[in-house]
């Protein structure tokens, strides 16, 4: 687990179970697995009733209908003209997965993905405050569609353990790369829902990992601004930051976790927790005032990147590495490194195609990806290196960026998403590459801001601006390394690439589209005859 730096970007200065379980009722979706959360203690022992009930009912089964635009903008934000036509968005944006074992305690039915029963009626209240039209619903997975545009968003909540048929790890895995999200809430602060997610999870997608949101995520601030969160823990409360972990598709969360109780504290269900102290365990979820405000952040995050989703979702060309075939093509080679470093898929592609258009460059229309740990990029004399946390570079890689660059390559780094995590590790790592060097900001006078387009002013996201206020004054920045008198590194401490997909990212710190390719162009020109 990536534990990140939680700063902001500074350039260069996240009823005791008293009734016996008389009969356990299988419903048709889950085995119990195996686990070894806790010494001494089962999952059985986190399964507990609330007696926090409503009569209230939400609609059943309802994950399917007509295919309709997958959500509207976001409130308060101007709507493009291309979506002005589209049609209304469907009626679900968070549908709570039955899955599991439930269990007669007493007379009554209680059934583990449900132990938070007032969840999802709190969350869609919400969710309609924030003027998004959304019903509540619950579906089994023999009922779901599978397709983001009908549900952007499920919900799997619980204490035991999570594990599912390989046929349902198959279509959730894919309904995640399509554009959806799965939320997994450990109701309670259950180490046993909770280990068993992050391990089905990370076995899901072997391509990428978990990772702790950090601090300046926009989850935490998309709506309004979570620095400081209230715990109901150890049978007190307690301040702390709010902890989530995000297994990355692309810019966007594909599978966040809750390790500690999210429902329960939209549900204000905390009596369950004297009864759980009772049995020796250590209980810990969201206080109802913290559980709330993250509630209001996360209907506007899926909302908000469910359209990152659709862009980024789309299937994308990477070619090999091919020394036998050279080629005079301007080829995209972009370095896999140990942080998120696949950003902003299909990107590339759009920046190369803006630029098949405005120059005479030959292009090749796809990218490479290229592991620095083989030591050889002598094919590539252009090399990409982005991301949105901490990385580490290897002693190997460091050696391979330097033997790059004295070489006569060139090594552009880009901020995706303007996160100051990422920032902090390409500020700390670069030094490593090269100690006698330092990033300088490149003048308005250098020749890379009219390599192909003359560029004076730029647009930048209104996130940024807000940030920097009247600072950045419409100037393009970039941040550059020089080795032997020539401009070998160039940094972008605001993202350049989100701007080349033509989609909007939510709180991203970056360039807007029309100025992100111009400069994105002109880098590349700049590479191609320097």
């Amino acid at each position: 687990m990536i534990h990140p730096n939680r700063s902001y970007l500074n350039l260069f200065s996240p009823f005791l179970l008293v009734a016996a379980i008389v009969t356990i009722a299988l419903l048709p979706f889950e085995p119990e697995a195996s686990g070894q959360a806790e010494k001494g203690a089962s999952s059985e022992d986190w399964f507990i009733k609330s007696d926090k009930d409503r009569n209230e009912k939400l609609q059943t089964g309802i994950s399917g209908g007509e295919k309709r635009d997958i959500i509207p903008s976001l409130p308060g934000m101007p709507i493009p003209q291309s979506e002005r036509k589209k049609p209304p968005s469907p009626d679900y944006l968070l549908g709570k997965v039955k899955w599991g074992s439930g269990a007669v305690i007493g007379k009554e039915l209680t059934e583990d993905w449900n132990l938070a029963s007032n969840d999802m009626l709190e969350f869609h209240k919400l969710a309609r405050s924030r003027d998004f039209k959304y019903m509540p619903t619950q579906m089994s997975l023999a009922e779901f569609s599978y397709d983001p545009a009908l549900m952007p968003a499920v919900l799997l909540s619980g204490v035991r353990e999570l594990k599912f048929t390989p046929t349902v790890i198959n279509k959730l895995r894919q309904y995640v790369l399509d554009g959806g999200m799965i939320v997994c809430d450990s109701v309670y602060g259950s180490p046993w829902f909770y280990e068993s997610s992050l391990k089905m999870f990370d076995d899901m997608f072997p391509e990428s990992r978990f990772r702790v949101l950090p601090a300046d995520h926009p989850l935490y601030h998309i709506s309004s601004d979570i620095d400081q969160v209230t715990y109901r823990s150890g049978g007190k409360g307690e301040k702390g930051k709010p902890f989530f972990e995000g297994l990355y598709i692309g810019s966007r969360i594909g599978v966040l976790v809750s390790k500690y109780g999210l429902g329960c504290g939209l549900s204000g269900e905390m009596k369950v927790f004297d009864e759980l102290e009772k049995k020796g365990l250590n209980p810990k979820a969201y206080s109802m005032q913290s559980a709330r405000q993250i509630g209001e952040n996360l209907a506007p995050y899926i909302v908000g990147y469910g359209r990152v989703g659709e862009a980024e979702g789309k299937a994308e060309l990477f070619g090999g590495i091919d020394q036998n075939a050279p080629t005079s093509e301007f080829v995209f080679a972009q370095v896999k490194h140990d942080g998120h470093w696949n950003t902003h898929p299909g990107a590339a592609r759009q920046l190369l195609t803006r630029l098949e258009n405005d120059s005479a460059i030959p292009v090749n229309l796809k990218r490479v990806s290229v592991d620095l740990e083989r030591g050889d990029t002598s094919a590539y004399p252009f090399l990409f290196f982005t991301g949105l946390d901490d990385f580490v570079l290897t002693t190997k890689q460091i050696r391979t960026l330097r033997k790059h660059v004295d070489q006569g390559g060139t090594l552009v780094i880009n901020n995706g998403l303007g996160l100051a995590t990422f920032h902090q590790a390409a500020v700390r790592e670069m030094r490593r590459v090269f100690p006698a060097d330092e990033f300088r900001l490149l003048p308005q006078t250098h020749e890379i801001f009219s390599s192909l387009h003359t560029i004076t002013k730029v647009q930048y996201t209104p996130t940024l601006i807000k940030d920097q206020g009247d600072t950045l004054q419409g100037r393009p920045v970039l941040f550059g390394v020089k080795i032997k008198g020539k401009l070998r590194v160039i940094y972008s401490p605001y993202d350049l690439e989100g701007g080349w997909n033509e989609v909007r990212y939510p709180l991203s710190r970056g360039y807007q589209s029309d100025s992100a390719k111009k400069l994105g162009s002109n880098i590349v020109m700049f590479v191609m005859t320097h």
